[in-house]
Formats: structure tokens, C-alpha cells, sequence
């Protein structure tokens, strides 16, 4: 039998060493199906990816694309997904009707003043005439989805105006189909966010106004609150808290490298979302760089605004919404 060298034997040994931490690496990490809407709040959990910041946490995110908030409740709720990315408003919308989900941790926070591009906005186009919140009266308007961020924003802002939500036919559009809907004359305005905002403000079919921008009108009072975040069901929560714990340490970790290499931002919108260069650095960048941890404070706003504006039939609790655990 020929021997191997006192070498090559040694480097035999370490790569089987290395096969074995890797093949038990790869089993204790836990799988954690998340599902999404692509928004600019997907890119932290893509550079979260690519830095390895959820394997360094004993955990593999499968990503999961979906159209609006309502239909990533529905995934996490049927349990197609574990975990849930969307804005507050479909999970408090859930909670009141009794649905097992509860909010865990917040990864955007809108304040006031509301720097443009952070937050939604209602844009209308050059052909619809409109140029102020009156003379949506009779028009179009389109959002991504019922009962979600833009709903609310259109008829709060509808509210403050004086204006009934009746005056205004709404219809509900994915935002990637806005742009093309409003060249096209098929909606009036719609309730917008970012990156799709940018590429409306740029096109010179539509040449775009500014009508309103924040989910709430009161904005400016209120000065802050939760406005999107990651959810799961309670009873998976209640088993799970490790996982989650996890996911909240990595996703910090994140959003911590993207606020020192914002850069890295701009590349992934422009990677993601397949926009110029020239557009994505003009998109805002404000990272949560505070706590996380879902408080019920931080849902009382929204819980109010969804109640006046008929979206919600009673006021719930928010500390029913959430489920506060700590990185």
C-alpha cells in the first residue's frame, strides 16, 4: 500500500476537518423563509445577504417576492413564510381582525420633517390638470394596495382637505406599473414610494406635481412613528424567539454597514431595481440606526389615522400588534 507523504497526510486531514465544520455549519444553520414587498426596505436584508451577516447568526434567509403588504400577510399567516416585510398598516389591519400575527421588529421610522423620497407620496401628472389636493375631485387616483400605507395616505390627506374618499375613484396599482400607468393616462396621480418615486419625478411624459408626502396629514404634530417592519405569527415567535433574535442582530448589523458604506446603497438599488446610476443617488438614505424593537408606542399613530379615516371599524390595542423582543 503506498503512504502518503507526512504532508499531503496533514493536508488531507485539515481539508477533512474543514468539509466536516462546514457540513455542520450548514446543518445547524436555521432556515428562515422571508416574504417581501421590493421597496427600498429590501436593501438591507440583500446587503445583509451578501455580507454573510445572517450565516454569521446561525441563520439562511429564503426570500420570497410578493406584490403588496396585504399579500405578504397572507403568506405568513397561511404559513407559506415565516417571517414578513411590509408596512405597519396590513399587520395592524390583520391584528383587528384577529389574525395570529404580531409585529416584531420596526425598520422605519417616518419623522418630520420629511426629507422627499423617504416616505410616500402623492404625485400627480402634467395631463391631469391637478395641481392641488381640490382638484383631485372626480379623478383617478391609484395605490398598491387596500389597506395598506398608500390607502391610508390618499384619504387622510383626502380627509384634511375636506374632501370626501367618495369624490375620488381609487384603484390599486403595484408600484413598478405607476410610472407606465400615469404616461399612459390610465390613473391621474398615485401614492408613490421610492425608488419608483424617482424615476416619476424624471420622466418628462409625465412631468410630474407634488401634492402631498407622509402616510399621515398630521405628520408635522405627531413628528414620528412606526412605518414598516418584520412580522411573523405569535405562536412562531413564541417558539422561535432565538431566530428572530438573530434576524434583528443581522439586519442591524446591516443597516450599521450600509449607514458607513452608503455607496453600497446606491449600488444595490441600482443592481435591484435596475435604475441608472445617475437616479439612485439622488434617493435619500436613512437608515434605523436606534432600536428595533417593536413598542406599542410606536403604533398608536397609525392605529389612530387607519380608525378616523374608516379603514379601521374600532381602535385595538397596540400592544396587541406587537411582540417586543430584544437582539
Amino acid at each position: 500500500m503506498t503512504q502518503l507523504p507526512r504532508l499531503s497526510r496533514f493536508a488531507a486531514a485539515v481539508a477533512g476537518i474543514v468539509a466536516i465544520a462546514a457540513s455542520v455549519s450548514a446543518a445547524a444553520e436555521e432556515t428562515v423563509r422571508l416574504a417581501f414587498l421590493k421597496t427600498l426596505g429590501v436593501v438591507p436584508v440583500i446587503d445583509a445577504q451578501q455580507m454573510r451577516f445572517f450565516a454569521k447568526e446561525g441563520i439562511k434567509v429564503e426570500m420570497i417576492t410578493l406584490n403588496n403588504g396585504p399579500a405578504v400577510v397572507s403568506a405568513v399567516v397561511g404559513g407559506s413564510a415565516d417571517i414578513g416585510f411590509s408596512a405597519t398598516l396590513p399587520v395592524i389591519s390583520a391584528v383587528a381582525e384577529h389574525q395570529p400575527i404580531r409585529e416584531f421588529m420596526i425598520s422605519s421610522i417616518e419623522s418630520w420633517p420629511l426629507e422627499e423620497g423617504l416616505g410616500e407620496e402623492l404625485v400627480a401628472s402634467a395631463r391631469s390638470g391637478i395641481k392641488t389636493m381640490q382638484d383631485l375631485k372626480g379623478k383617478t387616483v391609484a395605490s398598491n394596495a387596500t389597506n395598506g400605507g398608500c390607502d391610508l395616505m390618499i384619504r387622510d390627506h383626502l380627509r384634511a382637505a375636506e374632501i370626501p374618499a367618495s369624490a375620488v375613484k381609487m384603484v390599486v396599482i403595484p408600484f413598478p406599473q405607476m410610472k407606465a400607468a400615469l404616461e399612459l393616462g390610465t390613473v391621474d396621480a398615485v401614492c408613490v414610494i421610492a425608488p419608483f418615486y424617482s424615476a416619476i419625478m424624471a420622466s418628462p411624459q409625465i412631468n410630474p406635481t407634488l401634492l402631498a408626502k407622509g402616510i399621515i396629514a398630521d405628520l408635522p404634530e405627531v413628528k414620528s412613528f412606526a412605518i414598516a417592519g418584520y412580522f411573523a405569527r405569535a405562536d412562531w415567535l413564541a417558539k422561535n424567539k432565538a431566530a428572530a433574535a438573530a434576524f434583528m442582530r443581522a439586519m442591524v448589523a446591516a443597516d450599521k454597514d450600509l449607514a458607513a458604506n452608503q455607496y453600497k446603497y446606491h449600488q444595490i438599488i441600482v443592481e435591484e431595481f435596475k435604475m441608472s446610476a445617475e437616479l439612485a443617488n439622488k434617493i435619500a438614505f436613512q437608515p434605523n440606526t436606534g432600536s428595533v424593537i417593536a413598542e406599542p408606542q410606536q403604533l398608536e399613530t397609525p392605529i389612530a389615522a387607519l380608525v378616523r379615516t374608516g379603514l379601521l371599524k374600532e381602535s385595538i390595542r397596540a400592544a396587541d400588534v406587537v411582540f417586543p423582543i430584544q437582539p
